[in-house]
């Protein structure tokens, strides 16, 4: 049985892609996974959420040196 490709998504991390709470890890197999590091401290956030993050109370946006001036 072959399983169709779902719609193609733009940032499949959600939120997650631009968080500062948000950290890329890698299995020693080669998976990669996003890591919430507010779990450390605050129950409430799953250490490696289900993607795609749609909404989240601890979003915050990465500051990227690019666009500032």
């Amino acid at each position: 049985m072959k399983r169709r490709p779902g719609p193609r998504v733009e940032n499949p991390a959600g939120l997650c892609e631009d968080c500062v709470h948000a950290r890329r890890v890698a299995s020693a197999k080669g998976s990669q996974f996003v890591l919430c590091e507010l779990s450390q401290s605050d129950t409430r956030f799953a250490k490696y959420p289900r993607l795609p993050v749609l909404t989240c109370p601890g979003y915050a946006p990465r500051i990227s040196t690019a666009r500032q001036k």
